[in-house]
């Protein structure tokens, strides 16, 4: 018995990998479960003996606990860096980080299908929605006239959306490139540290 249930995960297990795979490289919703069945040489039928539909396997690769656990990283970022901490900065900046790099390297796939290929699903809108979230943490931040420009109010926020948007963009273009872990982990330092540079000098 403990046999044939140990067997039964494995097989699971891969069902869940090569969807994973099928809707990273196709999307949601030109993504089929012969595909997926193909992917790992077993039968369509089998697949739907531990999955009921495309759906329910589709929100086990990609589950929405994720895209909260994303969005409350992300927020918690925005606040450590612009909030004026004493003693523990580094050590928050450095925690921070570390779940950040956490997410890229064990979540790419799936961050990728999120906010680019999830047409048809609940996250149709999940990069406009982060973004918006972003804007909203990073406002109280920002100051109403800076020292280097007359820019005004409505046109800071402008500019806050398009840096929002264009930092996005660059995540998932990291994301979707065929790289080691290390390469994706020295690159996204570099990418965090025009984000924080480049955003931070907002509040002056």
């Amino acid at each position: 018995m403990f046999i044939i249930q140990a067997k039964k995960e494995e097989v699971k297990k891969q069902i869940e990998a090569a969807a994973l795979k099928v809707f990273f490289e196709k999307g949601f919703s030109k993504a089929k479960m012969s595909d997926i069945a193909e992917e790992i040489n077993i039968s369509v039928g089998n697949i739907y003996t531990y999955f009921k539909n495309k759906n329910e396997l589709f929100y086990t690769v990609v589950p929405a606990s994720l895209v909260d656990y994303l969005q409350t990283i992300l927020v918690e970022s925005i606040h450590i860096v612009n909030q004026n901490f004493f003693d523990d900065t580094n050590e928050k900046e450095a925690a921070i980080y570390q779940e950040q790099i956490h997410l890229l390297t064990e979540y790419h796939m799936q961050i990728v299908i999120i906010f680019e290929k999830s047409h048809g699903t609940i996250y149709s809108n999940a990069k406009n929605e982060l973004i918006d979230l972003m804007i909203a943490t990073k406002k109280p931040y920002m100051k109403n006239t800076h020292k280097k420009s007359d820019i005004n109010k409505e046109e800071n926020i402008i500019l806050l959306n398009i840096l929002a948007n264009s930092f996005v963009d660059m995540i998932l273009d990291l994301l979707k490139r065929e790289m080691s872990v290390e390469s994706r982990k020295r690159i996204f330092e570099m990418l965090n540290i025009y984000r924080l540079h480049g955003v931070k000098s907002l509040n002056e």
